[in-house]
């Protein structure tokens, strides 16, 4: 018995350039069980050679790949918009029991062309397009100079030197409440290039965007081996980095936000920096998540793009394809020992499980938004984070993702414009 929704997957694969792109060079095989439906597809160097019923047991020969999942939870991801936790095979996988199986290094090498698997089993379902229409171009602003500025500044961490870049925007008057917007992991500020370009919110306050060192425009340090070493991001070089970056642009006790690593580190700097800024946002923020640091994150048999891949089903399909598109797009250009480095922060070395209600939130500010459809750390992890915390707010941001700023600028600025409006009355 076929499994739903894949009775025309071979005549739509065939004709769609991303999943030709993505499964390129696969041999083997994509078999899919669904309660007592089975489906094999099968691969030669990227192209499908057959699609039909099998009957095989599960494999984890080279090239092999299997996906099981219950039919109540298919029928659910098949729908047009899936809900939260049902859109990707990453979430179901979290939070209602499909497994991906088989071969360990053929899934990570080729999920991207999983997700694609997904994208066009639920095209085949509904009948739809898995191609989603881009936003129209609006006046043409040749020429135009954006009011955005890049520049980089010094900065002294634990005896070493980095040449750190940011980008900045803000009122005319070279005024306004200074902001600092900190990246995700193995990301860089551009995630950030939507909220600089937000006139509303750089008429009160200096947005500045910046690169970590070994991230971006950060270039590694002069005089140190680091080719050699092992990159590993751990909280209290990260929190002094910050610090250190908001003291050589002479900041007067900055707002921070950041999102992913970025959210843990407001809590961090609440409960451990916190006579260094106003208020701190946390986008994605929870007391710990462990469990993701493992070694496909950083492997030279898989690349940049699964990681982008991975990235991709973290965040909304109902935000603008071009921006999810933008965001993944910045994720498969960092240097492959960044991500994982990071993650060793965002899943070890942060863990405030049994610090959070030590937070002060009379000396700074806390504020916690997670989205709907994030299921690293999905609002009820927000919740219970700002649960803890006395005097700490909590909003989820229905239908966005674990990339607010980036994946959803218009729908994440409608979140966070009042509660920065809100800091800035009562601390401005």
């Amino acid at each position: 018995m076929t499994v739903p929704g894949l009775h025309d997957f071979a005549t739509l694969a065939a004709g769609d350039d991303e999943w030709l792109l993505t499964a390129l060079h696969w041999t083997g095989a994509l078999r899919i069980t669904v309660g007592s439906a089975c489906t094999e597809i099968r691969l030669s160097d990227g192209q499908i050679i057959s699609v039909g019923d099998s009957d095989h047991d599960a494999a984890d020969a080279p090239g092999e790949v299997t996906i099981t999942v219950a039919p109540d939870v298919w029928t659910r991801m098949l729908e047009p918009v899936p809900v939260p936790m049902f859109q990707d095979l990453r979430s179901a996988q979290h939070h209602h029991g499909l497994d991906i199986g088989g071969d360990e290094l053929t899934k990570h090498q080729y999920y991207p062309a999983l997700r694609r698997f997904l994208e066009l089993a639920r095209a085949s379902a509904t009948g739809t397009s898995a191609t989603k229409p881009l936003t129209q171009r609006g006046a043409s602003r040749m020429g135009e100079l954006s009011p955005t500025v890049g520049r980089y500044v010094y900065v002294d961490v634990h005896d070493v030197e980095y040449r750190i870049y940011f980008e900045e925007r803000g009122p005319a008057d070279g005024g306004g409440i200074p902001l600092l917007l900190q990246h995700t992991a193995g990301a860089d500020g551009r995630q950030w290039r939507h909220v600089l370009d937000d006139a509303e919110l750089a008429q009160h306050f200096r947005l500045i965007a910046y690169d970590l060192p070994y991230h971006g425009k950060s270039l590694p340090p002069d005089g140190v081996r680091w080719w050699a070493e092992e990159y590993r991001l751990e909280r209290e070089w990260l929190m002094d980095t910050v610090v250190a970056l908001s003291h050589a642009l002479a900041l007067d006790r900055p707002v921070y936000m950041g999102s992913s690593i970025g959210g843990h580190l407001a809590v961090d700097l609440a409960r451990y920096r916190p006579e260094h800024f106003r208020a701190v946002i946390g986008l994605e923020a929870s007391h710990a998540t462990p469990g993701g640091y493992v070694d496909w994150l950083h492997h030279p048999a898989v690349s940049n793009d699964s990681k982008a891949a991975h990235m991709a089903g973290i965040m909304s399909p109902e935000a603008p394809e071009a921006y999810r598109r933008e965001t993944s797009f910045v994720y498969s250009q960092g240097w492959p020992r960044a991500f994982k480095g990071d993650i060793y922060y965002y899943c070890v070395d942060h863990d405030l499980t049994d610090e959070a209600h030590n937070i002060d939130t009379t000396s700074c500010e806390v504020h916690v938004l997670n989205g709907s459809y994030d299921y690293a750390t999905p609002p009820a992890a927000g919740q219970a984070l700002a649960d803890d915390i006395k005097g700490a707010t909590f909003e989820e941001m229905v239908g966005l993702g674990h990339f607010p700023m980036s994946e959803d600028p218009e729908r994440f600025l409608g979140y966070i414009r009042p509660v920065l409006a809100g800091i800035r009355e009562r601390l401005g």
